[in-house]
């Protein structure tokens, strides 16, 4: 199997990035949209090749005697799958932000200073996509981080005070799941297994594997904004809405999750002890969801405990991976690949309130249905999307994770299922009650205006919120544990 194109997919981001800082206008959008549609078709020629080959791919690139692998490539079913939505979902992101981040913004105009946001942007989609690919704990480490600083210079993109604030949290909180996590496992790589590679993480014994899980789900949950370490993602809301949409919809809500669904595929088996551990935690998340949803008027808060609450639902399929269910992984990833388009569309729908009305808070926004049908239509379908209504694609991800919950052996691990069942329950009922304020209204104002560019992206991820599943079912079905 030839990786170049994966390799050549994030070190084209990853390169060009930097050089954005300098541009601006204009220039700033070309360079932009160059590196990520680069990135992307280098993406889609390594998916091409490998759905001819299939199979699982790993490339070591530096071996030493001490260390071990040092660096290398997975190229397999989850690798290919994440990578490709996370590539085609930072094309449209970046798209959609050449209108939004302009001057025709009405609550964040951007009269200049347009390339700092797209130079952080294009290296945020390099190191998640290396992140993915990545073969060993070190490699793990070190695209955490640069994702970590990336989402710092994001967030923080308006200089405000308040975003500030809210880029150094999620700067730091993600950074402290590092140590406790990342940097842990890469010391016990090294002192133990003289070895980074993650193949060798099943070599080692019952406590130590203990140890690792707990250690990665700490940097997991941290990066997923799980409880208690949740708090930063809400705040993170002051950053401008493609960048919330990558964040929450492709990046590092999604990361956490693939770190440790990664390590639970290649560290089985996992000690029982770690099930109800990372249970309790899960639980408690989405019970926190559930409880803030009713008390949302910003749209963006709104999504964000909804971002919350899906990344707990991934995590319940993780939870059954760790006792040895290749199906916990399978679920965890198809609602990984769904949610992506499904959030982005909500965010982005989201994104248009602030460029035409001026404002985030929904008890302003009304009558979307005749003012702007498309955007009408993106919300309806989005909120409902995200309840896990069909046809759009997280019903198909968690109708997968019931008829796929066979590794339950006792009532304890019924809680999460039943707790999915609430989550969606209740963001259902709060989401009719906004649709029909929101869109069956009538409008406050004679007319809005969203660019034609904004709604074209609006159109392409409603036809990609809907055919997803259908698209990646073949390589979900494919994932299973390694070793």
């Amino acid at each position: 199997m030839n990786a170049s194109p994966f390799i050549i997919s994030f070190l084209i981001p990853l390169l060009l990035g930097p050089f954005l800082f300098k541009l601006d206008g204009r220039k700033a959008d070309v360079f932009m949209l160059i590196a990520v549609v680069s990135s992307f078709l280098a993406n889609l020629v390594g998916v091409i090749e490998y759905l001819k080959v299939g199979g699982s791919h790993h490339i070591v690139y530096l071996e030493t005697s001490t260390l071990g692998e040092v660096y290398g490539i997975i190229i397999d079913p989850m690798s290919v799958l994440v990578g490709f939505v996370v590539s085609l979902a930072g094309v449209l992101f970046l798209l959609y932000a050449v209108d939004y981040m302009s001057e025709r913004n009405k609550q964040h105009p951007v009269y200049s200073d347009k390339g700092r946001f797209y130079a952080w942007m294009v290296i945020f989609v390099g190191a998640t996509l290396a992140f993915i690919y990545s073969s060993t704990t070190l490699q793990l480490l070190i695209f955490f981080e640069i994702m970590g600083l990336a989402c710092w210079g994001v967030v923080g993109y308006y200089k405000s005070p308040k975003a500030e604030r809210a880029a150094y949290k999620a700067l730091l909180v993600p950074n402290f799941g590092a140590m406790v996590g990342l940097y842990t496992t890469v010391g016990i790589g090294i002192l133990k297994l003289h070895d980074l590679s993650i193949y060798a993480l099943q070599n080692l014994n019952d406590e130590l594997k203990l140890l690792v899980f707990l250690g990665v789900m700490v940097a997991a949950f941290t990066k997923s904004a799980q409880f208690p370490l949740y708090s930063w993602l809400p705040d993170a809301m002051a950053a401008p809405t493609p960048a919330s949409a990558f964040l929450h919809g492709a990046a590092m809500v999604e990361m956490g999750v693939y770190l440790l669904a990664r390590v639970t595929q290649f560290m089985q088996p996992i000690p029982e002890t770690a099930f109800y551990i990372m249970l309790v935690f899960v639980s408690l998340t989405l019970l926190i969801a559930i409880l803030y949803y009713p008390l949302q008027k910003d749209a963006k808060r709104l999504l964000a405990y909804s971002t919350i609450a899906e990344a707990g639902v991934m995590y319940v399929g993780v939870l059954y991976a760790v006792l040895g269910s290749a199906y916990g992984l399978q679920a965890a990833m198809f609602q990984l690949a769904n949610h992506a388009f499904v959030k982005g569309l909500a965010f982005l729908t989201a994104g248009t309130f602030s460029y035409a009305f001026g404002t985030l808070d929904m008890e302003k926004i009304k009558g979307l249905g005749k003012l702007v049908p498309v955007v009408g239509a993106s919300w309806f379908l989005a909120l409902l999307g995200l309840a896990g209504v069909p046809p759009l694609g997280l019903f198909f991800s968690k109708a997968y994770l019931f008829m796929n919950a066979s590794s339950i052996t006792s009532w304890v691990g019924w809680i999460p299922l039943f707790l999915v069942l609430a989550d969606a329950t209740v963001f259902l009922a709060v989401s009719l009650g906004w649709i029909k304020r929101m869109v069956f209204s009538e409008p406050l104002q004679e007319s809005a205006e969203v660019s034609p560019l904004m709604r074209f992206v609006l159109v392409v991820l409603i036809v990609l919120s809907i055919v997803a599943p259908f698209l990646s079912v073949k390589l979900v079905t494919q994932i299973g544990f390694m070793g």
